[in-house]
């Protein structure tokens, strides 16, 4: 693949930047042999490139957190295989990424809450099914160039579903999804949300950055979905959050592979 001037300026930035990291003493084995394969693979660096709109630095920053998360914060949710509940999210249609797009080209990702029985899949097991969805995202052109949305519909979210709900495991998604891939949600909406929900929310929101908590709307179940739908029509979503599509029709089926 011929690189234009900008991508080639670029990929040696970040390059340059692995291999200054490399020279050094930081980082733990499985982080610095993770990096040296990357620094091999254009197409790879070319992503976070792209993905943080040809800022080097940023671009570099991004890929090393997502190398540090991978193999030494959270490992538990990168596993080597994807979790079976992955596909069953996809196939039953309750959760994962939308056919249709935006109006501006964003892919959305969704999960519908009272189609999860905590008492059979935990929190570890939905995120890791999360972390391979967005390995295979970070190669779809429109959620790198336009950014994404998630939806989650929150009617059934129980006292058993708010105890998944950890100081730890809302500071992980946060440190996994809004900062070690090179893709910007530029919404999430929580719809249908009980009013404890909204306590969760004032857990985790001191370490939310002003940006992304203008970007977190948490809707009451008083609002239903018109919120909601004044932003995304009813014709691209499925039914559990009140689109015309029938759950299982509405979910592109991707194959889950950790990125390489």
């Amino acid at each position: 693949m011929e690189l234009t001037p900008n991508e080639r300026e670029g990929v040696a930035g970040i390059r340059s930047l692995i291999k200054e990291f490399l020279n050094g003493v930081e980082g733990t084995p499985q982080v610095r042999e993770y990096l040296s394969t990357v620094a091999k693979n254009e197409s790879i660096m070319l992503i976070y490139l792209k993905g943080r709109k040809y800022r080097v630095n940023y671009a570099w920053e991004t890929l090393k957190i997502n190398a540090e998360v991978r193999f030494n914060e959270y490992p538990e949710v990168f596993p080597e295989n994807p979790p079976i509940i992955g596909y069953r999210l996809q196939a039953e249609g309750y959760g994962g990424i939308l056919k249709a797009r935006d109006k501006f080209g964003r892919r959305i990702m969704c999960f519908n809450t009272a189609e999860w029985n905590p008492d059979e899949v935990s929190m570890d097991q939905l995120t890791a099914s999360l972390t391979f969805l967005m390995d295979r995202l970070i190669l779809d052109k429109d959620a790198i160039n336009n950014g994404m949305l998630f939806l989650q519909n929150c009617d059934g979210f129980g006292w058993k579903h708010a105890k998944q709900y950890t100081l730890h495991a809302m500071k992980r998604h946060l440190n996994i999804f809004w900062y070690s891939y090179p893709i910007k949600f530029k919404g999430v909406y929580y719809v249908n949300c009980p009013s404890y929900v909204g306590y969760l929310y004032k857990m985790i929101k001191p370490f939310l950055k002003k940006k992304i908590q203008e970007r977190i709307f948490i809707l009451t179940k008083d609002k239903s979905f018109e919120m909601l739908h004044e932003k995304l029509p009813p014709k691209i979503l499925p039914k559990f959050l009140g689109g015309d599509i029938e759950n299982d029709r509405a979910l592109e089926i991707l194959e889950l592979q950790p990125i390489k």
